[in-house]
């Protein structure tokens, strides 16, 4: 009779584990994602050699944006103002152009159906200072804009004059072969986006909101066509920012009674935060898979290896270990959760001499998952030591909210990209930075963060850092980009600039 009852258990096992492989197998083999059938846009026209010269004499200006020396560089702020007029004569003579806040520059292309809500394209033309004592490790100079072994080289070619001069070239080639739009276009070049906008951009999304212009959506820095960003990943993908991080630094102090370190107690200030700051580490915020980071990996997974279709076609069964493995790499770590990172620790005068009072600042990036009151709940939960101060710092924001997928306005890029980039995939994702964008959310529902430039790994270095450069090739495709963009943005979005039932294409 045991034996018998035995038998039995086995073979309902066996059958749930046959049951189990079958369901597993089924959904890895039945997945599919389809490249849309989308003839390709070229633009073979595109003055480039006259492109590259400009984006080369954009970079000598150094447009250093810097809290605590600007004055220094306002003048090159204001001749920079001047070479963009100097440059784009036909832009100036048919656009126009209203200075904000004495350096940012906002162009209204008016549109023949003025009842349409605006497009609007932002970037910024000011760029992080070069770190002192690294312009020798420079291949060329940073602020020379050389143009060499097919590359433009200098500060401000990825991060963000490629991006705003792409959108000059873009109208100016329209211009020239007498484009007109049917939906208003504001392009806004701004000069504070380095130390954070609120002269800028702010600036900008306070004028249109008091002039009541409605912007359907809008385009900003961003993602980029990343190639090899996965093992076993050959072929690129193209990247759509549909959200970003909010911003939470806080304070923790403890204070207790000091004295000689001959003789210390069981628990010192030093230990106190220490112990709180290890806690926090040792239990993050909760991640999830499902949703924004699960659509991230979606396009890639008819080219990714069996082992890693397998699990994340089966999310019910292998989503904590994916989690898991993913919490360990810290990019995809940052697109799983908020974050947390302790970045000032003060405390102590003497090395014999137990500090009364330390301090710790952390700083977290808060996922779209979570709010700032979710955060500091966690955080006093967490530490649980009542001995400890929490003190919210300035600058705290909420996360953006994150803009759907099916609204025309994703639509109509994806569509663009797959113009431009044929075969390419396109992903909407996390930007894990920050970026104007974030000042608009009154203005607009739909924000899109995205720029076709192709990264590489080795690329990640070079944004604010050393050897910052972009590929002639790689520029003429952002300025091709651009002219397909806006040419699709006519007509690509409804009156209301809503989403649509039903994915609507030019």
């Amino acid at each position: 009779m045991i034996l018998k009852k035995a038998t039995a258990v086995l073979l309902v096992v066996l059958l749930a584990i046959a049951l189990v492989a079958t369901i597993v197998l089924f959904r890895t083999i039945s997945f599919q994602y389809e490249m849309p059938d989308v003839e390709s846009v070229h633009f073979e026209d595109i003055p480039l050699d006259d492109a590259v010269a400009r984006l080369s004499d954009a970079i000598r200006f150094q447009t250093v944006s810097t809290l605590d020396n600007r004055e220094r560089y306002l003048p090159e702020f204001d001749a920079f103002m001047d070479f963009v007029r100097e440059s784009y004569p036909l832009i100036h003579e048919n656009l126009n152009l209203k200075i904000v806040n004495g350096y940012t520059l906002l162009y209204k292309w008016e549109g023949s159906r003025p009842g349409l809500p605006a497009a609007m394209m932002q970037g910024h033309y000011d760029v992080v200072p070069v770190e002192p004592g690294t312009h020798d490790d420079w291949t060329h100079p940073p602020f020379k804009g050389v143009v060499s072994d097919g590359f433009v080289w200098g500060r401000g070619a990825i991060d963000d004059k490629s991006g705003i001069f792409s959108y000059l070239e873009a109208v100016n080639y329209l211009l020239e072969r007498g484009f007109e739009p049917e939906r208003t276009v504001y392009l806004a070049l701004n000069h504070d986006e380095e130390v954070g906008g609120r002269q800028g951009a702010r600036k900008v999304a306070d004028y249109l909101l008091e002039k009541d212009i409605e912007i359907a959506f809008l385009v900003d820095e961003g993602m980029p066509v990343a190639e090899k960003i996965m093992e076993g990943l050959e072929h690129p993908i193209a990247m759509i920012g549909v959200a970003e991080k909010g911003y939470l630094s806080i304070e923790l102090e403890v204070t207790k009674e000091g004295g000689h370190s001959s003789m210390p107690p069981r628990e010192t200030t030093i230990g106190a935060l220490s112990e709180a700051i290890t806690n926090l580490k040792k239990q993050p915020m909760q991640g999830r898979i499902p949703g924004l980071l699960r659509d991230t990996f979606e396009p890639l997974m008819p080219d990714l290896p069996f082992r890693y279709r397998m699990a994340l076609s089966n999310l019910w069964l292998f989503g904590g270990a994916i989690e898991e493995r993913l919490g360990y790499i810290p990019h995809t770590n940052a697109a799983l959760r908020t974050t947390i990172a302790p970045t000032i620790f003060h405390a102590g005068i003497k090395e014999n001499v137990l500090p009364q009072t330390a301090t710790a600042t952390i700083n977290f990036r808060i996922h779209p998952n979570n709010n700032i009151r979710e955060v500091l709940y966690y955080v006093q939960n967490t530490i649980d030591n009542e001995l400890i101060d929490v003190r919210v710092l300035n600058g705290a924001r909420e996360p953006s909210p994150v803009t759907t997928t099916s609204s025309e306005a994703y639509q109509l890029m994806k569509h663009t990209i797959h113009e431009v980039f044929p075969e390419i995939p396109v992903a909407p994702a996390m930007f894990l930075a920050a970026t104007d964008a974030r000042h608009f959310t009154e203005v607009s529902d739909y924000l899109l963060r995205f720029r076709p430039i192709r990264a590489r790994p080795d690329d990640r270095g070079r944004i604010h850092g050393t050897d910052e450069r972009i590929s002639v090739e790689n520029y003429g495709e952002m300025i091709s980009f651009h002219i397909r963009f806006i040419e699709n943005t006519t007509s690509g979005l409804s009156a209301t600039g809503s989403p649509a039932a039903q994915t609507a294409m030019p």
